[in-house]
């Protein structure tokens, strides 16, 4: 029985690897790390050494021309990200933008895979001037389809797209007229109950082969 157990505990190990391997993060300390401006840029992103939460983060300026800025992901947040289903796509935001406030509404975070889009509403903007931390759910509720107005997206749609993840984009600009949009430690990875569960089981494992006097492996 023992040596089924241990068998047992090797798979788990092997899956916690592969779950490691989709993991993706970015904290800006040496680099812009692959992502890239995309809608009304005034010119690339930039990558700053200081001034983020901390270290390192990126900007973009807003061309003021119409449209919207966007933050867009590098290929390490793409492909089958199945494995964070559940956990939350966390990152932080600032704003900064020159005398009052003139906010809109659009969509903040967008996730494009399999054929469709699903869009996010985060409850409020960065702040101007100062960093923002965001934790975005990654399951359908919440997401909708296409549009903020879009129909709901439902569980097989959401687990679609985040299992071929093609885009992935964060919002830049929140300001009608000029402002900068900074972002700074984005973290996609693995659900976390996975990794409990996986580590509890290694330790059942161990406590049982414990209790046999053999090794656990």
């Amino acid at each position: 029985m023992t040596k089924h157990l241990i068998r047992n505990a090797g798979l788990a190990a092997m899956t916690m690897l592969s779950l490691s391997a989709a993991a993706a993060t970015s904290t800006f300390d040496l680099d812009a790390e692959g992502w890239t401006a995309a809608g009304d840029i005034e010119g690339p992103l930039t990558w700053l050494d200081g001034g983020g939460n901390p270290g390192g983060h990126v900007q973009i300026d807003d061309l003021t021309t119409g449209g919207v800025t966007f933050f867009v992901a590098p290929a390490k947040f793409l492909g089958n990200q199945s494995a964070a289903a559940g956990s939350l796509l966390r990152f932080d935001l600032k704003q900064v933008y020159p005398g009052g406030a003139n906010q809109f509404n659009d969509e903040d975070v967008i996730l494009r895979g399999s054929g469709l889009t699903l869009v996010y509403n985060t409850a409020s903007n960065p702040t101007n001037g100062a960093w923002t931390s965001y934790a975005v759910p990654l399951s359908a509720a919440g997401w909708k389809l296409n549009t903020l107005n879009g129909a709901a997206a439902t569980d097989g749609q959401f687990a679609a797209v985040l299992s071929n993840l093609t885009g992935l984009t964060i919002r830049a600009e929140y300001q009608t007229g000029p402002d900068v949009g900074h972002l700074d430690n984005v973290a996609l990875v693995p659900e976390p109950g996975a990794w409990a569960l996986l580590l509890a089981g290694l330790g059942v494992v161990g406590g049982l082969a414990r209790r046999t006097g053999r090794p656990a492996g």
